[in-house]
Parts: C-alpha cells; sequence; structure tokens
C-alpha cells in the first residue's frame, strides 16, 4: 500500500519567543496541513522541496490562487501589511471555503498560561517521550551572564544515543510546545489515515515547514529527534522531515500560516473586534474545529475551544 505524506507549514504571532515582563500577550501558533498527492511519493523521497512540488498541487493550488484572487495586487503578503490587506484577506478566506476547506489547527495562549503550564508540557512531553523506559524529562535551570534563565534536558537513548535541548527559557517553552503540538497532531492524523484502515495507506510521512523548528542546521536535527522521541520513542521509524523555505516572506504556505496566526490571535486580543467577527461567521463551517486555547495546568497540557471565547 502508498504512504501518506502531509506537510505541515507551522507559524506564530506575534513575535517569535516569550518576554519577561509581557505575561498578558496573547500568541498563536497555526498549522496549515496539506496532503501532498500520493502520486508525487516517489518525487518527495528523492528529496523534491515542497517549493518544487506544492506549486504543481491541484487541491493546494485551488487555495492559493482563491484567496490570493481577492487580495490587494492578487498578491499574499505578510499579516502585518496592513489594516486594508488585513480585512480583505479575512474576505478572501471566507470565500475559499465555498470551494474546499483548508485543513487548520491553532492555539492561542497567553504568556502566563504557558509559563504556569510549564509543568504540564514537561508531563505531556514524559507521556510519549518516557516510552517504556519510563524516562522523564528534566530540565536543569541556569541563568546566563545577562540574568536570563535557560534550561537544559538532555538524555541517551538506547537506539539514536544522544540528546539535548537546551536554550533560553523563553525560547525553550515556545519549541517544546510547537513539537509537542506537531506530534499530537501526527498521531491524530496517522489513527486517521493508517490505522484506522479506511485510507488505504500503510505508512505516514510527515514534512514541517517552520522558521522556528528549523532554525539553523543543528537546531534542524535537533527538532527532528524530538519529534520522532515524541511521536514514537521506541522504534524510531517514524519520517519525519524539519525543514524552512528559501524565502519565507514568499511562498504562498509560509504566508498563509503567516497570516492565519496573525487573524486568530487578532480574535483573541480582541473578541469583540472586527477580525473576531470575521472568525466567528466562519465558526459553522467547521473551519475552525482543531483551533484551541490553552488552559493554565499543572498536570497534562488541557485546552477549549477557542470559538468559545468570540461567543
Amino acid at each position: 500500500m502508498p504512504a501518506a505524506h502531509l506537510y505541515i507549514f507551522s507559524d506564530g504571532s506575534p513575535e517569535d519567543w516569550l518576554v519577561d515582563g509581557h505575561d498578558e500577550r496573547w500568541h498563536t501558533i497555526a498549522n496549515l496541513v496539506v496532503q501532498s498527492d500520493p502520486a508525487r511519493i516517489e518525487d518527495i523521497e528523492r528529496g523534491a522541496s515542497h517549493e518544487e512540488l506544492l506549486p504543481q498541487d491541484p487541491f493546494y493550488n485551488t487555495i492559493v490562487e482563491s484567496i490570493s484572487s481577492g487580495l490587494p495586487s492578487h498578491t499574499l503578503r505578510k499579516w502585518k501589511t496592513g489594516p486594508q490587506y488585513k480585512a480583505r484577506f479575512c474576505r478572501a478566506f471566507a470565500g475559499v471555503l465555498t470551494k474546499s476547506r483548508p485543513v487548520i489547527s491553532a492555539c492561542s495562549f497567553q504568556e502566563r498560561t504557558l509559563r504556569d503550564s510549564k509543568q504540564a508540557l514537561m508531563a505531556s512531553y514524559n507521556r510519549h517521550l518516557g516510552g517504556i523506559e519510563g524516562r522523564g524529562i528534566d530540565f536543569e535551570e541556569s541563568f546566563d551572564d545577562r540574568g536570563r534563565r535557560r534550561l537544559k534536558h538532555s538524555f541517551v537513548h538506547w537506539r539514536t544515543g544522544y540528546h539535548e535541548i537546551e536554550g533560553l527559557e523563553n525560547q525553550i517553552l515556545v519549541l517544546l510546545f510547537m513539537a509537542w503540538f506537531i506530534a499530537d497532531q501526527y498521531r491524530f492524523y496517522y489513527h486517521k489515515l493508517v490505522s484506522s484502515g479506511t485510507c488505504g495507506f500503510d505508512e505516514l510521512r510527515l514534512t514541517v515547514v517552520s522558521d522556528k523548528l528549523s532554525g539553523d542546521d543543528d537546531l534542524r536535527h535537533k527538532s527532528e529527534a524530538n519529534l520522532r522521541n515524541l511521536i514514537d520513542p521506541e522504534n524510531n521509524a517514524v519520517q519525519v522531515t524539519v525543514t524552512r523555505s528559501r524565502a519565507s516572506d514568499d511562498f504562498s504556505g509560509d504566508l498563509l500560516a503567516d497570516n492565519l496566526a496573525g487573524w486568530l490571535n487578532s480574535s483573541m486580543i480582541d473578541p469583540s473586534g472586527p477580525y473576531a467577527e470575521q472568525a466567528k461567521s466562519l465558526a459553522p463551517s467547521g473551519v475552525w474545529t482543531g483551533w484551541h486555547q490553552l488552559q493554565p495546568s499543572n498536570d497534562l497540557l488541557t485546552a477549549r475551544p477557542a470559538v468559545d471565547v468570540l461567543k
């Protein structure tokens, strides 16, 4: 049977990392999920990039072209372009729902909530990363010469060797959450496409396109290892690639994720504002089913439907 392959474009708004003293600031991480044409799996295996393959994908092009046609100059841009662009994007996105429904998952949170849920985030990691060895993720805390808190966790996997996750707490918490979120998405789609036996696939491969998770080459390799360990801690048979576009400010998938993250985050900031009203009007379509608001927790990560905030 053939393998299924998913692209996940992942981006966040408004900034990449947490900032000390900004506990009330809202952040939203948005994932745009695209299932590639099964007929192109050989091209993917030979290393063809998403920038090469997706412009040839009919379903993907329907979404991109439909939205672009409703924008100024028929061109996707960054969400921060300005109020006129933002309003046009929201209307254009609503229009595309009459032709197809993009697959979106997103999570919104205030910085205070993610910090206060640090133990729940670690516990959610341990639930999968620990595996049969019962290994627990436990970060050592330290401070650099500028007084900034740093976190470090290292472990040795019997099959894959030494692993280390280390960096500023304001960055590590976001990276861990993004990795957990994508791993959770993988498990969801593995059940839907493979283990359910209803779609005819016997394998799921994943390409994550993200500036944050890719970083430089070393960070990209660490992110791939983290995702594999979260998804399949013992067998390490999961095929995950973390990459980035050569020009993320120009490639359509990155721009769509950027716009969605900005729109949904603006809705959380002002639940009675125009962007929230536009988002709320689309709720009956089901397009926001995968959009959640992180809730404070000391146990495991919990969330509630974000559209509840807009009602």
